[in-house]
């Protein structure tokens, strides 16, 4: 055997044949999710919501905003007054939750809504600008929810001492705002409410739960 020949068998013999590449590992599972609903498995896939719905829900945070933002405008009015003759703590603006539906699927959507707003006024300012100032703000609120809603009421509660005093009366009506929606006053005497202060609750007429 020639030594070429013998120094290649040997460098062959020498040499191991390269390992086998390994399988790729198969892609994990992905599990498919099912959307939720009665009953249903951990992670399922909540449904998207509607568009209509999505609207809407900004729609109500908006006019919850636009109530709680005139609210503020009928405390600021009297809060350079006396502390006597500014509106009381406890003003706030009040929400309730509504379910509406759409022919959207999913159908249904609970959000919050704007329910009323309440302020207490005192007598001792109601001769003052400031006081005129904050009862326009009422007014506004009044109108807000009229015109969003087709109607609204404005509730004047007042104690029963004011009310033999004089101080107010209790003649109830109603009045339409620019665009023609009513607003009603009604006017009550209640033993609840301290003296020397008239308690004022703005209420929304509730929302149609049909939004299409």
């Amino acid at each position: 055997m020639k030594m070429s020949a013998l120094v290649s068998v040997l460098a062959l013999a020498g040499c191991a044949a390269p390992p086998p590449e390994p399988a790729p590992a198969p892609a994990p599972a992905v599990p498919v999710q099912v959307e939720c609903g009665v009953a249903s498995p951990p992670g399922c896939r909540e449904p998207a919501v509607p568009p209509a719905l999505l609207t809407w829900e900004q729609k109500m945070k908006g006019e919850i905003d636009e109530a709680e933002a005139l609210r503020l405008r009928a405390v600021e009015a009297m809060s350079a007054l006396p502390a006597k003759q500014r509106i009381k703590e406890g003003s706030k603006t009040m929400t309730t939750e509504q379910v509406f539906s759409t022919s959207q699927a999913p159908a249904t959507r609970a959000m919050p809504v704007l329910d009323s707003v309440s302020l207490d006024l005192p007598w001792a300012a109601k001769s003052r600008q400031e006081h005129k100032d904050a009862m326009v703000a009422i007014k506004d609120i009044a109108t807000m929810m009229a015109d969003n809603r087709g109607g609204a009421t404005i509730y004047v509660t007042v104690s029963p001492r004011d009310l033999r005093a004089k101080k107010v009366n209790t003649n109830s009506g109603t009045a339409p705002t620019e665009a023609g929606n009513p607003v009603e006053v009604k006017k009550s005497a209640d033993k609840n409410v301290p003296a020397g202060v008239e308690h004022f609750v703005i209420q929304a007429k509730p929302w149609p739960s049909r939004i299409d």
